[in-house]
């Protein structure tokens, strides 16, 4: 590597911005975030990443951790208030705009159909890219599917059972924030892409039941599949996030449900893409996962569906 990038990571202090950042920083490159807390800031400075105090619905503070970046990687937070999803991107994109940057890798954290529907977890991204589109900015969008660490929400793997909002018998490509976090570092470091939106999936589709038996196999234990309907998905989640945000996310796995077998596909990827990102299996995903002691935790990052 010849060139050191100054980079702007939103949500480096979470799950999926910080998968993004981590891996920047082991190539030697500056990053940068935004961060509300003082706290939070100074645990981000210790870690080598420049926190900037800052909120997406203060643009003054977002002009000023853009100042001198090379490139941005967008990822906003989940919120299904229209207005205020639009403030944040709108501000977001403005801030990259005004300072020039030379490219601006946005993660959707789901897909989005090309044709236009009556969810609002997706109708929030489609306004986002249009925006970003129209902007004039060089732009790559990444769009994941489902997240396998949505997985270690308490509840979805309990005793010999595995639940889970999607059918039973359709193959979803499910990826890991940390291969989405390869492609979201690839898509950086080729701005020929520009322009493009790439679909970012695992190496392998898999029904419900399929995944299940996956989780027999590395846990050496039988698994069922069960899959949960959206009023207990939504009702379960709605403590842990809040009305709003689960009736958002409620919304999304019913046009998953509705659609799954529209979703993209591993052999869709680009085989440029999957050279350069290979991908993890769910298997090696559980097995570290396990090793790990993950199985329990939870954040609300990683119930972001996508």
């Amino acid at each position: 590597m010849t060139t050191i990038d100054k980079v702007l990571v939103y949500g480096a202090g979470g799950v999926q911005g910080g998968a993004v950042a981590r891996k920047l920083l082991r190539e030697g490159h500056i990053v940068h975030t935004i961060v509300r807390s003082e706290d939070k800031a100074k645990q981000l400075n210790e870690q080598g990443i420049t926190a900037f105090a800052g909120d997406l619905a203060d643009a003054d503070s977002l002009a000023r951790a853009h100042e001198g970046v090379d490139k941005v990687f967008l990822l906003l937070p989940v919120d299904y208030n229209l207005e205020r999803a639009r403030l944040y991107f709108q501000n977001a994109i403005d801030a990259a705009k005004n300072a020039g940057v030379q490219l601006l890798v946005i993660n959707n954290s789901l897909y989005v159909p090309d044709q236009a529907t009556e969810v609002t977890a997706i109708e929030i991204k489609r306004e986002l890219n249009d925006y970003v589109k129209q902007s004039g900015i060089p732009y790559i969008i990444v769009q994941p599917t489902l997240y396998l660490e949505n997985l270690f929400i308490p509840g979805v793997l309990d005793s010999q059972t595995l639940a889970y909002s999607v059918p039973a018998d359709t193959a979803i490509a499910w990826i890991s924030i940390d291969d989405a976090a390869e492609y979201a570092v690839y898509a950086l470091h080729h701005p020929e892409l520009a322009g493009q939106t790439l679909s970012i999936v695992g190496p392998e589709a898999l029904t419900g039941n399929q995944l299940a038996e996956q989780f027999s196999t590395a846990l050496e234990q039988e698994v069922q599949f069960f899959s949960l309907p959206i009023e207990a998905f939504e009702a379960a989640i709605s403590p842990l996030l809040g009305k709003q945000t689960a009736a958002g996310l409620a919304g999304l796995y019913t046009w998953i449900t509705a659609n799954a077998a529209s979703l993209p596909q591993p052999e869709q990827v680009d085989s440029r893409l999957r050279a350069a990102v290979p991908g993890t299996t769910v298997a090696a995903w559980i097995s570290k996962a396990r090793q790990q002691g993950f199985f329990g935790a939870s954040t609300e990052e990683n119930v972001n569906p996508a």
